[in-house]
């Protein structure tokens, strides 16, 4: 029976029909609570709140990056598809989508927009003509650079006090969590080596 406060029930007695017994809700298990509750260090349990600080400082250079670029005449679709079709040197749509991230029709109007502009080349090549590909222009080069230079002075004002090692160990982590992540080798490879068979190539 439920006696309309929040939490409780009343449960009838077997040994009379007057005598009730209230029973509160069962509590939290420890195990939830330690993976989602302040431990009195940080707002939420260490797990929870090391992506909760990761989805935000993405988030929140993205917000800066997109005032930043502006002067160049991007934003930060754009800029991630002009700078993996550079490192790509001759990217698919399949590889600016798997590398960007970005929502497949965002993504396709970032591309109409810098073909449109003369910053990327696009075609299709006569063995699949299924496939599009994409490649930069001597224009489109001239203006990565450009924006390239304003992203390396924010990256340097975040990260220049950092102690190399530190930088190194954060960026272990993130590519074992990567690894965990991305569901199989081929892809998390792929991913971690952006593209190059071996990572540090170019």
């Amino acid at each position: 029976l439920h006696n309309g406060i929040s939490g409780l029930r009343i449960v009838p007695s077997l040994e009379t029909p007057l005598n009730i017994r209230v029973m509160s809700q069962s509590p939290k298990s420890k195990s939830s609570k330690r993976s989602t509750e302040s431990d009195g260090e940080f707002p939420l349990g260490a797990r929870e709140y090391f992506f909760y600080l990761l989805f935000q400082a993405a988030r929140q250079r993205d917000l800066f990056c997109d005032k930043a670029l502006s002067s160049c005449g991007l934003n930060m679709a754009q800029w991630r598809s002009l700078a993996i079709v550079r490192r790509l040197e001759v990217c698919t749509m399949t590889s600016l989508a798997r590398y960007s991230t970005v929502e497949r029709t965002t993504l396709t109007r970032a591309v109409d927009q810098l073909v449109g502009r003369g910053l990327v080349s696009r075609w299709v090549p006569d063995r699949d003509r299924r496939q599009v590909n994409l490649s930069l222009t001597d224009q489109g080069e001239e203006l990565f650079l450009r924006a390239v230079k304003i992203l390396d002075a924010h990256n340097a004002q975040l990260l220049d006090e950092v102690h190399p090692d530190r930088l190194r160990d954060t960026m272990a982590l993130l590519q074992a969590n990567l690894r965990k992540l991305a569901g199989s080798d081929e892809l998390a490879m792929d991913l971690l080596n952006f593209g190059r068979a071996e990572p540090g190539q170019g």
